[in-house]
């Protein structure tokens, strides 16, 4: 009997990596709406796009990581051939 643990975490990993690229998005739109007092020093702006790049690299990395466990397609052709 098969545990069906690993898919389980495979799949809320996936669904954090949407979260994450959904904020990141969210944060990108929120930088450009961002009006500092103080147009000569946009720290404001910087600041959230610095945390909006964080959010999308985090996304990124994590969906690297489970693209490298899924089975390459060459493989699973093979096996349905069989």
């Amino acid at each position: 009997m098969e545990s069906k643990a690993p898919d389980i975490l495979f799949d809320n990993c996936l669904r954090l990596v949407e979260k994450w690229e959904v904020t990141a998005r969210n944060k990108f739109v929120s930088a450009d709406n961002n009006k500092d007092d103080h147009s000569d020093s946009p720290t404001g702006k910087r600041l959230i796009e610095h945390g909006a790049m964080c959010y999308y690299n985090c996304a990124q990395d994590l969906r690297e990581v489970l693209s490298s466990l899924l089975p390459s397609p060459s493989t699973t052709q093979e096996g349905d051939q069989k």
